[in-house]
């Protein structure tokens, strides 16, 4: 095998650990870029097992990356929320993600709660069934501390399935939300929601968004009252798809102006959580 043939056999896959990883569509896709071009002068006939060795490159770049960027997160403006990952068919590279293979909104969102220790072997482990001895040698940690860590990331995130696992029960549940935004009904869009509902908005500081998690159906009615009156729903709304399951964008001029994605609860009977995307650097230019 070739490097060009690795390129094109291995790319989604690695793209898929970086965006588990990293929480951003265009930093992963630049970690994948980067290895490969720091593989243009290695011979590549030397290395033995190309899969198991560009998985440990794409793992140790991100690692570091996401160590770098703790202190980034804790200086931003609001909530932080990952970058969607928007179904495109401009999206090649990102097929791994695709359909029933995409890992669900609020599952990369539950991951931000584990350090970036955590995060590595939790999703290498999980997602990949990496070995134990493999984790210990991209962390710096022995195998020991290796399976205590992965426990503990477990405990944290024992509630969140990786997986939507009823997207046709989302797809009508998001329909519901988008007519009730677009009559500007408050109390039918309430009745969607449970009384824990939970909303969390990102814009970064270059939009305005609530820079605070946003509880209880008193303050959500309050909130969405304010921005229905500010207009925010009255541009152009659309059913698209992201990170495997129906979600609603917003565009104005023809270009994303926000996203809004929806955690439902087990029984997919009301939503549990609301996410919206508001930052435009983590929205796509075009789609």
């Amino acid at each position: 095998m070739n490097l060009e043939q690795a390129y094109h056999d291995y790319r989604p896959l690695l793209f898929s650990i970086a965006y588990r990883l990293l929480g951003t569509v265009t930093e992963a896709e630049d970690i994948v870029q980067d290895v490969f071009t720091s593989l243009g002068t290695v011979n590549w006939n030397h290395i033995q097992h190309p899969k198991a060795f560009l998985c440990q490159s794409v793992s140790n770049r991100c690692l570091n990356l996401m160590k770098a960027s703790v202190k980034k997160k804790e200086r931003y403006v609001g909530n932080w929320l990952p970058e969607p990952f928007i179904h495109s068919t401009d999206n090649e590279p990102l097929m791994a993600l695709e359909n029933k293979e995409a890992v669900s909104y609020a599952y990369l969102v539950m991951l931000e709660t584990l350090t970036p220790t955590e995060r590595i072997i939790f999703v290498l482990k999980t997602s990949y069934a990496i070995a134990y001895d493999e984790l210990a040698e991209i962390t710096g940690k022995t195998e020991v501390n290796c399976r205590k860590i992965y426990s503990r990331a477990r405990q944290k995130m024992k509630s969140q399935p990786a997986v939507e696992t009823r997207p046709d029960s989302k797809g009508v549940m998001v329909q519901r939300f988008i007519e009730a935004l677009h009559n500007g009904n408050i109390t039918d869009l309430i009745q969607l929601m449970r009384e824990d509902t939970i909303i969390t908005t990102d814009g970064g500081g270059k939009v305005r968004a609530a820079t605070r998690q946003i509880t209880s159906i008193q303050r959500i009615f309050a909130f969405f009252k304010g921005i229905l009156a500010k207009e925010a729903f009255a541009d152009e709304m659309i059913l698209t798809q992201a990170n495997g399951s129906p979600a609603l964008m917003v565009k104005a001029e023809g270009r994303p102006k926000a996203l809004w994605l929806l955690a439902l609860t087990p029984d997919a009977s009301s939503i549990s959580h609301v996410y919206g995307v508001l930052n435009p650097d983590k929205l796509p230019k075009n789609i």
